[in-house]
């Protein structure tokens, strides 16, 4: 299958399921919920369907009586099921759709409820969309839309996509790939279970049953007039008549025609039948008694037996306690289903939001230090902007393809502008530059959505900050956002003298002044910032923030562990990374899940080098494992993570990797893409 022509399968896989997913789950939710009923109903109506066990039956016709007694509005008779046990309760109905349920022997009434009434009434009543005119219809038709076009169409995809390796994939894979198992397993159920269902909704589904059976619908019988002087037939005879056609059924239903004249319809299972709707037909005169027409299970026509089972099978009937636990896993994978599709489809649209672009004008370029440039970027149209938290940053997209990030340093509640603050670096790859020599005030500078791998914890007691050089650029919107709130903290701002140290001017003139310390590298050693002291005797309640070069972010972090700090409590912000390299780099596999295509990774190429050379795309920022774009769950293998953003516990998982930079450990690694 071409990659085209399998994306619009997948596109209206996913849209007829949004459309249809709803009504759907309602019925499957439904239909579970009456596959037990039969074992259920009488255990929860306990007193309405069983009594003491009696040696003979009251007269049905007084039964009939006592019943209408009980339900005096209840309008004509419609329907009588009657069971030979003795400790079976007998049901009628009366064409107001309420059963009254009879204890045989003594006549007495055991309780009445509607027909679409109670628990398994409601059921039934939302299942076959019996709330609105012609509902059947609506449900018949939902149920074979999905049938052809959402299971047909997922198995499409899921072929065009299965793995051939024959590799499984471990016990993480499970909440990713839950939807494609799930209908993998139990898409034959659903379509055994809607195309059963389809006969009862609609008449020609039926008819076709017949016709491709080779078998006609049986003719109706004409009624007869009613003879002069003859009373109509008592419902005690009609059942006698029954009984003497088949004395051992096991079931009796008796269905009383609207106009007088028309034939009794009665419906008898035998001991002897196969299954729960395995009917032989009885239609009696209703007067004369006399039989018009007699047809055994065994001598209905082909057609006739097909549309049977469909019934019993529709209903779980077949295959005793197996196949109702089997009917009742098919029923419950489409709401797994329905979550598990929509959960991927909003995840795909977070990340596609996350990745939005915006137009934004360079309004304010200004120097902050030797060597640091501010750009304030603000909508051309003087719109407010998404909104950011402390830590975040922005991407931004420069020439000939250069990305960059840079953090977000003003005050968070400002929705008019960002700031963000540029070093010059001897050795940039071309950003810096870009940024310094290329962009000036009314520039048009292309930017992502703000992004936050760097936030503060809501539930700290007390926060201190540290910044080294440009990173003190994070840590400004955090101090903004403590102050606002009145929060605890300290900040200690290290750089390698004044000349060289931004925002200082912002820092003296902000409410938070007096939280703020400068240190400085160069001069009186007394102004060098004494991690030791600082970081001494930890606070349990306190959370450490710093960010700016590598070696001075590894400085303090390895200062406050060795005092006692938790790794829980310690939060750090790459700028830039030294992807390491090692004796272990190898060549190694890559499996993606989607397609099950295996991807040689060659020792002087990354991931993502080798994936784009096969056509295919994962999304990069920084390519040194600092920003988290290109974050990529793992399936299965060991990763060899050689990034700067995941934390330890993060890589103890082994359930993601930053495919710029890291590698494998193992020969294989099986990626969620």
């Amino acid at each position: 299958m071409s990659p085209l022509f399998r994306h619009r399968v997948l596109q209206f896989h996913r849209w007829t399921g949004f459309t249809l997913g709803l009504v759907m789950v309602l019925i499957a939710v439904t239909g579970a919920g009456m596959v037990f009923r039969p074992q259920l109903d009488p255990v929860i109506n306990r007193d309405q369907f069983t009594m003491a066990a009696c040696h003979a039956s009251l007269p049905l016709d007084t039964l009939i009586s006592n019943a209408r007694a009980a339900n005096p509005k209840g309008g004509a008779l419609t329907y009588i099921r009657l069971y030979p046990d003795t400790n079976a309760a007998t049901h009628i109905r009366f064409s107001d759709d309420k059963w009254v349920n009879m204890n045989p022997c003594s006549g007495a009434v055991l309780g009445q409820d509607d027909r679409y009434g109670g628990l398994f009434g409601t059921l039934a009543l939302l299942h076959s969309f019996h709330f609105i005119k012609s509902g059947h219809l609506i449900a018949g038709t939902v149920t074979l839309a999905f049938a052809i076009m959402l299971i047909l169409g997922g198995l499409a995809v899921w072929w065009s996509g299965r793995p051939r390796s024959g590799r499984k994939f471990s016990g993480r894979a499970l909440p990713q790939h839950l939807h494609k198992t799930t209908a993998l397993y139990t898409s034959l159920i659903l379509l055994t279970s809607a195309l059963t269902g389809l006969p009862q909704a609609f008449e020609w589904c039926r008819h076709g049953i017949y016709l491709l059976a080779g078998s006609q619908l049986p003719a109706p019988i004409s009624p007869s007039a009613a003879p002069a002087g003859i009373r109509r037939l008592s419902a005690e005879a009609v059942r006698q008549h029954a009984h003497s056609l088949m004395p051992q059924a096991r079931q009796v239903q008796i269905r009383f025609a609207e106009k007088p004249d028309d034939a009794v319809d009665i419906r008898l299972i035998g001991t002897d039948a196969p299954h729960a709707q395995a009917f032989s037909y009885l239609e009696l005169d209703s007067y004369t008694g006399k039989v018009l027409r007699f047809t055994p299970y065994a001598k209905n026509s082909p057609g006739e037996k097909i549309y049977l089972w469909a019934l019993s099978i529709h209903y779980g009937w077949v295959g005793g306690l197996f196949g109702q636990l089997l009917l009742l896993a098919g029923a419950l994978s489409v709401p797994v289903l329905a979550y598990t599709g929509i959960g991927s489809y909003l995840r795909r649209k977070s990340k596609q939001a996350a990745n939005k672009r915006m137009l934004l004008r360079i309004s304010k370029k200004t120097i902050e230090a030797e060597g640091i440039c501010s750009f304030e970027l603000v909508d051309p149209a003087g719109k407010k902007l998404p909104p950011f938290s402390p830590g975040s940053h922005i991407d931004v997209y420069l020439r000939t393809g250069l990305v960059r990030q840079y953090s977000l340093c003003n005050d968070p509640r400002e929705r008019h502008r960002y700031l963000i603050g540029v070093l010059r670096t001897q050795d940039s790859r071309g950003g810096s530059q870009a940024m310094h020599d290329d962009l000036e005030e009314g520039s048009i500078l292309e930017i992502g959505m703000p992004k936050n791998h760097f936030p503060l914890v809501p539930a700290a007691k007390r926060s201190l900050l540290i910044a080294g050089g440009i990173g003190v650029t994070p840590i400004l919107s955090m101090a903004e956002q403590l102050a606002g709130r009145d929060a605890d903290f300290s900040m200690h701002y290290c750089s390698r003298s004044l000349l060289r140290t931004a925002f200082v001017n912002r820092i003296k003139s902000a409410t938070y002044a007096q939280h703020v310390t400068f240190h400085f590298s160069e001069g009186a050693s007394s102004q060098r910032l004494n991690l030791q002291t600082l970081l001494a005797d930890p606070d349990a309640t306190s959370h450490l923030y710093v960010c700016g070069p590598a070696g001075f972010m590894d400085t303090v972090i390895d200062t406050a562990r060795k005092n006692g700090w938790g790794n829980e409590r310690l939060h750090r912000e790459y700028f830039a990374a030294g992807v390491s390299s090692s004796s272990r780099d190898a060549e190694f596999d890559i499996q993606l899940a989607s397609t099950g295509k295996i991807y040689r990774i060659a020792k002087d190429k990354t991931i993502v080098a080798a994936l784009s050379e096969a056509g295919i795309r994962i999304p990069t920022m920084c390519e040194q494992g600092v920003c988290g774009t290109c974050l990529t769950r793992v399936l299965n293998g060991e990763p060899d993570h050689r990034d700067s953003f995941l934390s330890e516990e993060d890589r103890m998982k082994n359930d993601r990797l930053l495919p710029c930079c890291s590698r494998a450990l193992s020969t294989m690694l099986v990626l969620d893409l």
